[in-house]
């Protein structure tokens, strides 16, 4: 499907003039989320919902996989907002120092999707200013719109990806790709926890999801690494966690390295006989590859070439990170979290420079509406229960949704 097609498809949706199927709505989502039009993707996974639930019923095993993905494209829009509203009130404070953007470390997508689709930061155009005074009360009105929506939409993330969790965590018994995507939607809900500054349930979901990871995925893993990666930084934004953190940092760069000696073997032509598929759990033969890293042995010698390149550089990034925690002051408890979360960004903008991430994306964020699946209202069985989170993540097949964490 063409550029043309996909905006055609897109203002018939908008006209309620569309004959999409179910699959349609889905790959327009999947598109739209590659080129960061993540309010579009809200959209068109909301339809797709919408589709399933009045075939399958609500919280079916075929919607799983659908809420995952309008979890994080909740998650993404609201992130993109909270940019937005962000350079909004830098501009207005003249605070220059203060617009740069959160670096968003990039692991990497194992093979799934567009190199760097998660890692491009968000350009912002200019706001205008026509330097008439408004009146007040109008003014504080649109801002506290404004400033409601990103918080909405993150609050709707968690209870997609609440969902989500429900049903995986119902289907844990079917096998290792279903515990892979179960991890997969920990860490998202760990995404979610860790941009509204909620650092104790994001250790939770990212403990959860890092432990399943380990035990169904290689080492060398990019998603071990990211994993691990993300549980360290939000550990060293916890009040006596630093030892924790710099552990978790260190198995990062552990996995790394483990890949790159991989690739580094792979030159030799010499390959890792641990990296073929592993036996099915349930004696069934080979089960279905879920190592989403490229098999040397399946790679050019360029492709070889330019993985270890980049590999290179994201362990140098983590060295440098790892450096930081070290010698940051240690004394985490005083200030408020907000004051916290300054901290450790400002930290983070100091090596910014030292990334070989460039260019942003714009995005058009003008006009925001966000759209919500119809759905009913969260049951009692999405509310947190932190310990059973962890276990579930253990294996237990015999817990409800809170106990138990999509790509």
């Amino acid at each position: 499907m063409s550029p043309e097609d996909d905006k055609q498809a897109v203002e018939d949706l908008a006209n309620g003039t569309s004959t999409s199927t179910l699959e349609e709505y889905i790959e327009l989502g999947k598109r739209a989320f590659i080129l960061r039009q993540f309010e579009e993707a809200v959209d068109q996974y909301a339809k797709a919902l919408e589709l399933l639930q009045e075939k399958h019923g609500e919280n079916s095993a075929e919607s799983a996989d659908t809420w995952l993905q309008y979890g994080k494209a909740l998650l993404e829009n609201a992130i993109s907002q909270n940019a937005v509203l962000g350079k909004a009130d830098d501009q207005e404070s003249e605070e220059p120092d203060s617009l740069k953007d959160k670096k968003r470390f990039f692991f990497g997508a194992d093979g799934e999707g567009a190199e760097g689709e998660d890692d491009a930061g968000v350009q912002l155009s200019a706001l205008p200013d026509d330097g008439e005074d408004e009146p007040e009360d109008e003014n504080d009105g649109d801002r506290e719109d404004a400033n409601s929506e990103p918080e909405d939409d993150f609050a709707v993330a968690w209870e997609a990806l609440e969902t989500a969790k429900l049903i995986y965590s119902r289907q844990q018994d079917e096998g290792d790709e279903i515990k892979l995507k179960l991890a997969d939607t920990y860490i998202a809900l760990g995404d979610v926890s860790l941009e509204t500054e909620n650092f104790d349930q994001a250790i939770l979901d990212f403990t959860a999801g890092t432990k399943l990871k380990m035990d169904i995925l290689p080492f060398s893993s990019r998603q071990i690494a990211e994993a691990h990666y993300k549980l360290g930084l939000v550990l060293d934004l916890t009040s006596g966690r630093l030892a924790d953190a710099i552990e978790h940092m260190e198995t990062a760069i552990a996995s790394v390295d483990a890949r790159l000696t991989e690739l580094r073997n792979g030159q030799q032509g010499v390959f890792d006989q641990a990296a073929e598929p592993p036996k099915d759990s349930k004696g069934k033969g080979k089960a279905k590859r879920l190592v989403r890293d490229p098999l040397v042995r399946d790679m050019s010698s360029e492709q070889i070439a330019s993985e270890i390149k980049d590999l290179e550089e994201m362990k140098q990034e983590l060295e440098l990170k790892v450096d930081e925690i070290k010698t940051a002051p240690h004394d985490k408890t005083a200030g408020t979290v907000p004051e916290l979360v300054a901290k450790t960004l400002d930290a983070e903008l100091n090596v910014s420079g030292r990334s070989n991430v460039e260019g942003a994306t714009v995005n058009d964020l003008t006009s925001m509406v966000k759209k919500k699946a119809k759905t009913a209202a969260p049951s009692a069985d999405l509310k947190r229960k932190a310990e059973d989170d962890v276990e579930s993540a253990n294996g237990s097949s015999d817990k409800r949704a809170k106990v138990s964490e999509e790509p």
